[in-house]
């Protein structure tokens, strides 16, 4: 969102409630965060991922929380790909990050 508000990409009656997304603070799950940690590889590669990959990945999965099976599936997903070292793209944003 950093990005669009710096380059002016978002419609002016949306800017108000992007900036205070933007703004908010993005409090990673703990279970999440350990499930990563599990593995000496996945943790390890997680870590050299930029900021706005985590955010953005982590987010995805978290918001599946209320469908469990869909949570679990996406969160397998993020840490096999995190594993070898792979990023997942989505819709065309990957250039953001």
């Amino acid at each position: 969102i950093k990005w669009l508000l710096e380059h002016n990409m978002i419609h002016p009656s949306v800017l108000k409630k992007a900036k205070e997304i933007a703004s908010e603070k993005f409090v990673f799950p703990k279970d999440i965060l350990d499930a990563l940690k599990k593995d000496e590889i996945v943790w390890k590669n997680y870590q050299a991922f930029t900021d706005t990959y985590k955010r953005i990945r982590i987010a995805y999965i978290d918001s599946a929380r209320i469908r469990p099976e869909e949570f679990i599936k996406r969160l397998g997903n993020f840490i096999n790909k995190t594993r070898e070292n792979k990023q997942i793209g989505f819709g065309g944003i990957e250039k953001y990050y």
